[in-house]
């Protein structure tokens, strides 16, 4: 069917409109068949987005309508909605989510903002009314009309335009990539402590959003290629512009990710497509080899991969890796024979985070160790699938090492809690690993594995604390606070 923009996002509908008539075509909606994993979650149960973007190469900027559906599933009424709206954590250097040290590598060009601009906020004719909070203003208050009620829907349209800074980090561009991530309002989560409106920091991975269904379309100059996540439904270009229409269900965030300058391969495993972009022609293939390597592996010890696409991307992005619903960043630098291993180790680690970040959901802010934990150990079997146990065994060996000097620290913490990012991936990924493997010690194979599938399986597609994976290890008979000790 033809789509039926809404009139609320009249003005980039309308940009996109035109450029489609002058091209002589119209986006048809292409229903792909799901796996059956993802009809766990009802569509109705979840959020609803829809975002029109026009992308300005000359400035870095980026216009937007969006719409959300959003679905209250607290279990109480609520008069308000909160929002991050991430961009506005670089708009100063004194915010901006780096260590004083990073700023260098951050920025190389010296510091530049980065912002968003909201412009309208829309409830049918309505207009909200809205306030923009936190430290770093990056939360965004929307004061509802009436009280939505429990189980009930709303649909809000927002207006707003985002300026990317020049920076290396997670958002922003650089000399080969243009990293559209944690770029658009995405609705904060309200769970059992409420909501949860914890600023964009400096150390960890900083988010925690629900799964949710997301279709965006973007208009882009017509020599770039997108890497996103989910799947390109539809294509569209002349000679200047280029109209991707991008679709993707039951995923916890939406990045995209620009280059003219990406070396695409591709390949399969099962009913998903494995693609990776690089950006030389160094370790291009083997690249492609170690993401379809890693989806394997931890689909037969996890369950199966549930999504249609899996992209690797090759980024201006200094911090390593980075994970995204079915897509994640690599640092460019990576791609050099000399950085074979470090690569492929990374490439495995991200991967690792799509059962452990996106497939099952956390709290990254308050429990960061419930994910980067199982997902740096999920690193060290992959090593162990692929090489053997004596590559393994040296890898815990080398970490066990690294983590006596943190003998008393508490792997438990808030990444707020932590000192530095040196601290909190020590103690974190690296201690959190080694608790792990004592884990697999204490309960043997069979019981470790059967664990981690049902503990994927019961929770797929949803938000889990820490009281909850605790008691499932501990209905198997293993204190995971004991285990903790000894390691301590």
């Amino acid at each position: 069917m033809v789509i039926n923009f809404n009139k609320k996002r009249r003005r980039i509908a309308l940009v996109l409109l035109i450029i489609l008539c002058a091209m002589g075509v119209f986006f048809v909606i292409n229903h792909k068949t799901e796996n059956e994993t993802m009809e766990i979650i009802d569509d109705k149960q979840i959020n609803n987005y829809i975002i029109d973007v026009v992308f300005n190469d000359k400035d870095k900027t980026i216009d937007c309508n969006q719409n959300i559906t959003y679905v209250n599933n607290s279990g109480k009424t609520l008069d308000k909605l909160y929002m991050h709206i991430y961009p506005n954590a670089f708009s100063d250097n004194k915010t901006c989510p780096f260590e004083k040290e990073e700023m260098s590598q951050a920025y190389p060009n010296g510091f530049n903002k980065g912002y968003i601009d909201i412009l309208n906020i829309l409830n049918g004719d309505n207009k909200l009314k809205y306030n923009i909070k936190g430290d770093k203003k990056d939360i965004l208050e929307i004061q509802l009309d009436k009280g939505l009620q429990k189980g009930e829907k709303c649909s809000i349209d927002m207006k707003y335009k985002v300026k990317l800074p020049n920076c290396l980090g997670r958002f922003g561009y650089g000399d080969d990539t243009i990293n559209i991530t944690n770029w658009f309002p995405i609705a904060c989560v309200y769970d059992e402590k409420g909501w949860n409106l914890e600023s964009y920091s400096a150390i960890g991975d900083p988010f925690y959003s629900d799964t949710s269904n997301f279709t965006v379309n973007i208009l882009i100059p017509s020599k770039y290629e997108v890497a996103s996540t989910g799947s390109m439904v539809e294509e569209k270009e002349d000679k200047d512009k280029k109209l991707c229409k991008l679709q993707a269900k039951k995923v916890r965030d939406f990045a995209m990710i620009l280059s003219d300058k990406f070396i695409i391969n591709k390949s399969v495993y099962g009913k998903t497509s494995i693609i990776t972009y690089s950006l030389n022609k160094d370790l291009a293939v083997e690249a492609n080899k170690m993401a379809k390597d890693s989806i394997r592996v931890f689909s037969e010890l996890f369950t199966e991969y549930p999504y249609d696409t899996y992209s690797v991307v090759a980024s201006d992005f200094f911090i390593g890796g980075m994970e995204y619903p079915t897509l994640v960043m690599i640092d460019k630098t990576l791609y050099d024979k000399d950085s074979k291993f470090l690569l492929e180790y990374v490439i495995a680690h991200e991967t690792a985070h799509q059962w452990w970040y996106s497939i099952v959901g956390n709290d990254e802010v308050s429990e960061p160790w419930l994910d980067e934990a199982l997902t740096e150990y999920s690193t060290i079997l992959y090593f162990e699938n692929r090489y053997g146990k004596d590559v393994s065994d040296k890898l815990m060996k080398t970490m066990e090492l690294q983590t006596e000097n943190y003998r008393g620290e508490d792997i438990f913490k808030a990444t707020n809690e932590f000192n530095s990012s040196s601290e909190y991936s020590l103690n974190v990924y690296t201690k959190g690993a080694v608790v792990f493997n004592e884990i697999r010690k204490e309960v043997g194979d069979k019981i470790f594995f059967e664990t981690l599938q049902e503990y994927c399986q019961n929770y797929m597609f949803q938000n889990v604390n820490g009281t909850q994976f605790i008691k499932l290890w501990k209905d198997k008979g293993v204190d995971i606070n004991k285990i903790v000790d000894k390691c301590n």
